[in-house]
């Protein structure tokens, strides 16, 4: 039986970077852009609280009861932290506006802050607590990609919820405070809860695998601190984690372990926040079409034809070729394109179901085709090329190499901050938005969690 290339006992020296990482260990620009990190991802889900899957997701949740421990953020109660988890890691990814890694093709945050944050509630941890395990959860999820991808993720498999799960466990361990036995425990939990099908990009599922990937993390926590048992080598095993999620292809545990913490993947090269809400491989080519629409000689009534240029990663993932649902349009190429064109913009309201359908937009998804090329360079999500063909016979292109928001073309912290209030206004209130804003400036000071999350109860 072909066998994992994982010589090193990965499992064990997994644990002890999980139990030996202190935020006072960590650099001060690292802290100051999880705080960031933590401002964007809440203001998703508040946002995302009023998708129809969240609502769908609540209307069956809310019945099943249990004790009041952590906030439902964008909603009017506290529930079961197990269920508080899965809400909000669906909220949190049910507009795929959250943020992505490259390494990983995929959004470290969405599953391991609401984990992290529904233990922070249960231990009434305070705001240091919070950020160290936020961090350590992001950076165990990210970097598994480095000895797992290219091949994990072009099996077909969802790395936010496989990934994820393993960080969001890692992160509620820390604030639960497992010995190295537990945690072991937990990790073979978690490892075998981890799922996520690509297939389902595109419908309510691909949410629903956040949400899970955070409800996973903390029930493997919990049951492991109440004595559960797992596996104590569930990674390098012959039938472990990386034998079966690569499909018995060598895994570089090395290239894992020999990166953690140095430097956190938070810091160095960073995450992209998404300045679109829509899969991260369609920003590129969103980029490129918004500077055509602005730019001279453009007028879309004119357009004889569209191309689109992208690698072959991107092709796989932006699986709707003509889409007649706004979540289709999310991964999309041909919507995307045609939404930036038509519009001028892609805003949250780009992607509902009548802005998808409409006449014009239609029409220039007709007209969109695809040119896909061999992906240069693994873990990016560009470059990426449009062509447009006028009626006149002039031909207009534009390519972008990093989308805006990515480390290498970051976004402002004052469009942190705008997109954080277009999110959150009309679901908080303006007094809690900017009393929200004010603790996390100075989240890792903040004496109890409970007081940032009350923040994010509407209704009250």
């Amino acid at each position: 039986m072909p066998q994992a290339n994982a010589p090193r006992a990965f499992t064990e020296e997994l644990v002890q970077f999980i139990q030996k990482a202190r935020i006072q260990d960590m650099p001060g620009e690292l802290i100051a852009k999880a705080r960031l990190l933590c401002m964007d991802l809440l203001g998703v889900a508040a946002k995302g609280a009023q998708e129809p899957a969240s609502r769908i997701a609540r209307q069956v949740l809310l019945p099943q009861g249990g004790e009041p421990q952590a906030v439902i953020i964008g909603g009017d109660r506290r529930i079961g932290s197990l269920n508080a988890a899965l809400l909000n890691g669906l909220a949190g990814h049910a507009l795929d506006y959250d943020d992505v890694d490259q390494a990983m093709y995929g959004h470290p945050s969405v599953p391991v802050l609401p984990a992290a944050l529904a233990a922070a509630e249960l231990v009434e941890a305070d705001g240091a607590a919070l950020l160290e395990a936020y961090v350590l959860g992001v950076e165990i999820t990210t970097k598994l990609a480095y000895g797992m991808n290219p091949v994990h993720y072009g099996l077909g498999w969802h790395s936010t919820c496989t990934m994820g799960t393993i960080g969001a466990t890692a992160a509620a361990a820390k604030l639960l405070g497992l010995s190295d036995e537990q945690l072991r425990h937990a990790l073979a939990m978690g490892a075998s809860q981890a799922s996520g099908l690509q297939q389902n990009f595109g419908t309510m599922t691909k949410p629903f695998h956040a949400g899970k990937a955070a409800q996973n993390g903390l029930l493997a926590a919990l049951l492991a601190q109440s004595g559960f048992t797992g596996d104590q080598a569930v990674f390098e095993a012959p039938l472990g984690f990386f034998h079966l999620f690569v499909a018995g292809n060598a895994v570089d545990a090395a290239a894992i372990l020999d990166r953690l913490g140095r430097p956190y993947e938070i810091d160095s090269p960073g995450l992209l926040i998404k300045k679109h809400p829509s899969c991260a491989f369609s920003h590129p080519p969103a980029d490129a079409a918004l500077e055509l629409a602005h730019g001279p000689g453009f007028d879309a009534d004119q357009v004889q034809s569209v191309t689109g240029v992208i690698h072959d990663m991107a092709d796989q993932i932006l699986i709707h070729h003509r889409p007649s649902t706004g979540l289709q349009a999310k991964f999309s190429l041909e919507a995307v394109v045609s939404l930036a064109l038509v519009d001028g913009r892609l805003t949250l309201g780009s992607f509902s179901d009548e802005s998808v359908l409409r006449e014009p937009v239609q029409k220039l998804i007709d007209l969109t085709k695809r040119q896909v090329v061999e992906q240069a360079e693994s873990g990016d999500f560009g470059p990426s090329e449009v062509k447009i063909s006028l009626k006149s016979g002039e031909t207009l292109s534009a390519r972008v190499d990093k989308a805006k928001g990515s480390p290498q073309n970051p976004m402002s912290s004052q469009e942190f901050r705008a997109k954080y209030l277009d999110c959150c206004t009309g679901v908080l209130s303006p007094t809690r938005i900017e009393k929200s804003l004010a603790l996390l400036a100075k989240l890792e000071d903040l004496p109890h969690i409970g007081e940032l999350s009350g923040c994010y109860l509407v209704g009250r």
